[in-house]
């Protein structure tokens, strides 16, 4: 995000500061200058676009995947661009009088054609380097140049103009500062941005050739398509209409083309992060269709009241025709925000043949209808062609998303971007923002400390305070004082030595109760003496007037959410937390037939609470029918087989669990928290599976519902996933290579996950959209029979 809002805020500044350009150029030079001055720094711009022979796009897509090769891929790109330059500007020199003969002052002396096809090859570099700063995930950089260069090229516009120069003050002062930039850009990338990557992936990436001819192929013929229709419409208007009608369309058309950067730079962030993590991509696409598509909504807003002004700006002669063309231009960049962000989940998928068919018709529609309705309205058709090239061609994507991806798959990007939406909001909105817990002070703390009869407690501290399960209120405690740049960080992997729960209602205490006597019954089992160590110890529990207070001891380690975002370690670290969980449900399990007493207890009581849960987005009777194939599904599955059950942690999240070094570079599992909803009865790999899901919303920032929609459809797991999925059972007891035995442990963990959170109706999180997301999103798939057993 923080790259996607550089480069918005590169296209805001470049918009804002192109604005005071086209005004001081109104100022100080004439009508015709403008409109020829533009078109020709147009066309240089886009000349050099179509050169660039689409390396913009597979910098961004590649650079991320190749590690230390980085600079390689970088060089290669601008070499073959400037090549391309030369040879682009050089045929463009020799046709340009037949076809454009109002640009035939570029071919009037050898020294303006020599700086036309230098300056063309210079800015594909000036242009690329942007695009290898987004690859390298360092798009921060990208408004500093531009801001930099808009102002010089500002502060060069007046003198230049006073000179007597006409469309040559435009020109040069837009093109002249670029090789400084290109310079001190480069040496950025080359002498510290490339070796900081290199250093830490090194070379252990390849340059898939393959791959990247594949995407180059279908992705050149969509860029050049949108090269053309940029390049050409400028031209199209000044052919048809003359130099000084055109004036008032330029101006419009520039401010066009900053608020188009808008959605195609949150689409260039979303193409590098995508290509990185590929695993996030529905809501980093969520994320990057909010962040694009309210802004322009706002300007939207903002244009249809003051078009005029902002085009008188610049003249009474450009706001007569110019707002309207502005106005339209203004609800066309809305529309082009949302099919870049299409276009940029297409490329990072590999739908290449999509992406150049939707760019080629935008190309087709929007000069085949401008040139028709510019005759006919003016320069204001050019506008209507482009509004209408972006509707029909986005709508076109809609209507093929809608036939080709799976039932619900349009639902669950509706859920994504409003779940984007709630999270937004909450930044701005006290109301949608989850209350904290006061951390208590010494004075509180010591009359519970002083109930542990331990010497070590009376030098503890709060260290910090969160929300736990089940409505119950969590304080750690320990010595340490914390460090204000880990603040944001979980404090067990900070120096903590105990936990102090705490209930303010029926649901929580019930939790904590449960919890404790569960921890009393795995100590009490001399079959589990080798996993005590795992286990918390408690100190005191207090009970007053239904408020229940417990201290447990934790064994120190790196809490499981820090761990498991390391790729390195992650694997490491499920095996660990794998083998744990199957020792304890192995040491405790004995073969038992499925009967209906284990069914009603596992499965028709949690269901029955989704009945009368509210807020739903499905009808009363749909939800019902959903219930009731979802408890006939697992009653198919589970009635009457033969299973090992056993004891089982119930909430193996990476919240509740604390890794520690072992020996060499293994990872060894140091502690188990939050007992509350483990049981003595589970089938074998349930506590495998709630890791599984866990991780996998870790991973993709997805919420459950998500993730166990997506499990449902597929009934698969990854080969790394059945590396310790399989742990502790041998092949004939191995259930996650069965997809039905997946479907059905999925299934039956999404349950147990989901009653946990409505257990308590007043939870702060459980909403009419964490409802349908977790909730009716899977009661969907359901329905339909995508996740049959």
């Amino acid at each position: 995000m923080r790259n996607g809002y550089a480069l918005i805020a590169n296209s805001g500044l470049s918009a804002v500061l192109g604005l005071a350009f086209w005004f001081l150029a109104a100022r100080y030079c004439s009508q015709e200058a403008i409109g020829l001055g533009g078109a020709i720094t147009a066309t240089i711009v886009n000349l050099s676009n179509a050169a660039q022979l689409n390396f913009g796009n597979l910098l961004v897509r590649f650079v991320p995947t190749v590690g230390g090769r980085a600079g390689r891929l970088i060089l290669f790109a601008y070499a073959t661009s400037v090549i391309a330059s030369v040879i682009v500007a050089g045929v463009f020199l020799l046709v340009v009088g037949a076809f454009m003969p109002k640009l035939d002052v570029l071919t009037e002396s050898a020294g303006v054609i020599l700086w036309f096809v230098a300056t063309v090859a210079v800015w594909s570099v000036f242009a690329l380097q942007d695009s290898a700063l987004s690859g390298l995930r360092q798009s921060i950089w990208v408004p500093v140049s531009k801001t930099i260069y808009q102002i010089v090229k500002i502060a060069m516009l007046i003198p230049l103009a006073l000179a007597g120069l006409g469309w040559e003050a435009i020109a040069l002062s837009w093109t002249a500062p670029v090789m400084v930039f290109v310079v001190a850009v480069n040496l950025l990338i080359f002498k510290r941005l490339v070796p900081s990557t290199q250093a830490v992936s090194g070379h252990a990436h390849l340059i898939d050739s393959r791959a990247m001819a594949r995407f180059f192929g279908w992705d050149y013929i969509g860029s050049v398509s949108m090269m053309v229709a940029w390049t050409a419409t400028p031209l199209v208007v000044l052919n048809l209409v003359g130099a000084a009608e055109s004036a008032s369309f330029f101006v419009a058309w520039t401010i066009f083309t900053s608020l188009y950067y808008v959605g195609s730079s949150m689409g260039l962030s979303l193409l590098a992060e995508g290509a990185s993590d590929a695993g996030r991509l529905r809501s980093l696409a969520a994320d990057a269709a909010v962040m694009s598509v309210l802004p322009l909504l706002g300007l939207v807003a903002l244009m249809l009241v003051f078009a005029h002004p902002v085009m008188s700006v610049f003249g009474a002669a450009y706001a007569t025709e110019g707002a309207s063309i502005l106005r339209v231009f203004t609800l066309a960049s809305v529309v082009s925000a949302v099919l870049s962000i299409y276009l940029s989940i297409a490329r990072t998928k590999g739908w290449m043949r999509s992406v150049a068919a939707a760019e080629f018709a935008t190309l087709i529609i929007a000069l085949g209808a401008g040139a028709i309705l510019v005759r006919s309205e003016g320069p204001i058709g050019m506008a209507h062609a482009w509004l209408l090239a972006m509707l029909v061609v986005t709508l076109g994507v809609g209507v093929l998303a809608l036939v080709t991806s799976r039932r619900h798959s349009m639902h669950d990007w509706g859920l994504a971007v409003a779940a984007s939406l709630k999270s937004l909001s909450a930044q701005f909105l006290p109301f949608g923002r989850r209350q904290g817990i006061s951390v208590p002070d010494d004075a509180e703390l010591r009359p519970l400390l002083a109930m542990t009869r331990s010497s070590a407690a009376s030098g503890w501290h709060a260290l910090r305070s969160e929300h736990g399960p089940e409505g119950t209120e969590i304080v750690y405690l320990g010595e340490p004082v914390l460090d204000d740049s880990a603040r944001h960080e979980p404090v067990r992997s900070q120096g903590t030595y105990a936990v102090l729960r705490s209930s303010r209602d029926p649901v929580a205490a019930a939790y904590l109760e449960r919890l404790i006597d569960n921890l009393d019954l795995l100590r009490a089992d001399p079959r589990l003496k080798a996993l005590w160590p795992m286990l918390p110890t408690r100190l005191a529990v207090t009970r007053l007037d239904g408020v229940v207070d417990c201290i447990e001891t934790i064994a120190p380690g790196t809490d499981g959410r820090v761990l498991l975002r390391s790729a390195s370690e992650r694997q490491a670290a499920f095996e660990a937390a794998a083998h744990a969980v199957a020792t304890l449900h192995g040491l405790t399990s004995a073969t038992r037939i499925i009967d209906g007493v284990w069914f009603h207890e596992w499965v028709e009581r949690p269901a029955a609470k989704f009945s009368s849960l509210g807020g739903s987005t499905m009808l009363a009777a749909t939800r019902r029918r959903a219930i009731e194939r979802f408890v006939a599904q697992q009653r198919r599955y589970w009635i009457g087989r033969q299973v090992r059950l056993g004891w089982c942690h119930g909430d193996l999240l990476p919240q509740n669990i604390n890794f520690a070094a072992g020996e060499g570079d293994a990872v060894r599992l140091a502690c188990l928290l939050e007992w509350g909803n483990a049981r003595s009865n589970a089938p074998r790999g349930f506590d495998g599976c709630v890791l599984a899901i866990a991780a996998r919303m870790m991973v993709s920032s997805e919420p459950l519902g998500a993730v166990v929609a997506d499990l449902l459809w597929t009934s698969q797991w990854r080969d790394d996933e059945r590396q310790w999925l399989g742990i502790g059972s041998d092949a004939k007891d191995d259930w996650s290579g069965d997809g039905a035995a997946v479907r059905a442990m999925v299934g039956l963990v999404w349950l147990h996950q989901v009653s946990g959170w409505v257990r308590s109706p007043a939870h702060a999180s459980v909403g009419r959209l964490w409802i349908a997301s977790n909730v009716d999103r899977v009661l969907r798939i359901v329905s339909t029979n995508g996740g049959a057993i």
